[in-house]
Formats: C-alpha cells, structure tokens, sequence
C-alpha cells in the first residue's frame, strides 16, 4: 500500500470540483485551475460544484476516411486469363 501521508491532506476545490492532494503544501492550490483552497468555500461555491463540470481535455482532430464496400474489382487489378 502506500503511504497517503506523504501526499498531504484530500482537498476539493471548490471553484472545478476537481479532487487533489495538497503534497504538504501550503496554501493548497488546485492543480486545475489554480484556486486557492485554504479559505473554506461558501454554500453558493458548494452549489455551483453540483452542475456537472466538464471535462476540459479538447477532442483530439482525426480525420476519417469512408470506406465503401463493394463486390466489383478494380480494372487494374482484375486478373488476365490467357485462353
């Protein structure tokens, strides 16, 4: 198992909701946004953590081709019987 103790205390910030260990600093700052999270956060903060937070990671750009089955053969490739 590990040792948590070295991580330092549990925190969740409370401007991202995102969830993180402090790693025995002081003040704890989120890794996310950057927020202090020493001051305890308000009921609207709290209220604000219950929309969902989105995930900030950007869709990676992929680009597809289609692809088109079909049972016929292209010319080039057609095989030449010699009869």
């Amino acid at each position: 198992m590990v040792d948590k103790a070295r991580f330092g205390e549990r925190h969740t910030c409370h401007a991202c909701g995102c969830k993180f260990y402090d790693m025995l600093r002081n003040p704890p700052i989120c890794p996310r946004c950057g927020v202090d999270v020493s001051h305890p956060s308000t009921p609207a903060d709290e209220a604000a953590l219950d929309v969902d937070v989105e995930d900030e990671t950007p869709e990676p750009d992929v680009e597809t081709e289609e692809v088109v089955e079909t049972d016929e053969v292209p010319p080039e490739e057609e095989e030449e019987s010699d009869d």
